[in-house]
């Protein structure tokens, strides 16, 4: 049993790391919805916790990060040297180190915090569907509110927030444009997507005549 359950997390993590890769190689990872671009990226990050635990989520989540960093590092645009410290930050020759931190922490939580809230509210016995939504919205939550607040506190000057109070209201600005549509894009992604691995898991769990 002990096999049994090892091999399908590697199953169902090969799955996920798929899932991740094929957003960030074609338009799906980063879609136009009328005025508002969003990323998906997070999204199989966010399942990945829900379904195999907080451990595989950060790993997902580690490689989550490691796609921003590299894409960052041979896609230049304006904002590349606060996910890659291999782009100079302006003004300056050299980039900074801390780049990494923006790149990777908030991603390796989003690989956390689902599997938490997901935990909590199954122990409370919430419907299973909105404990889904409700990792979810979280999970993409946790990943604007600390991508923003990390680049604001480490790069403010450079951005042009000279002060806590720009900081914050620049992810408020954010959260109520991008990051709304952003979170309920996750929210209903992640209640299908996770509904689709728990069917199969039933039926895998299903004994056969």
């Amino acid at each position: 049993m002990t096999n049994d359950l090892h091999t399908k997390k590697l199953v169902y993590t090969a799955i996920l790391l798929a899932i991740l890769f094929l957003l960030y190689v074609t338009p799906l990872g980063f879609l136009q919805l009328g005025p508002f671009a969003i990323t998906t990226l997070h999204i199989p990050v966010i399942v990945g916790s829900i379904i195999l635990g907080y451990k595989r989520g950060a790993f997902l989540g580690l490689v989550f990060g490691l796609l921003s960093l590299y894409r960052s590092t041979v896609t230049m645009t304006p904002t590349s040297f606060v996910f890659s410290p291999f782009v100079p930050v302006p003004g300056t020759g050299h980039g900074n180190v801390l780049a990494i931190v923006v790149s990777l922490l908030p991603r390796i939580l989003v690989g956390i915090t689902p599997a938490l809230v997901f935990a909590l509210l199954h122990k409370h016995k919430i419907n299973r569907s909105l404990s889904y939504g409700l990792a979810g919205l979280i999970g993409s939550l946790t990943n604007t509110v600390l991508v923003l607040g990390l680049m604001g506190l480490i790069f403010g000057k450079q951005l042009g927030y000279h002060s806590l109070t720009a900081i914050l209201v620049m992810i408020g600005g954010v959260i109520v444009s991008n990051g709304f549509v952003e979170m309920i894009v996750a929210t209903l992604v992640t209640i299908s997507l996770a509904s689709a691995f728990a069917m199969v898991e039933k039926r895998l769990m299903k004994p056969t005549k």
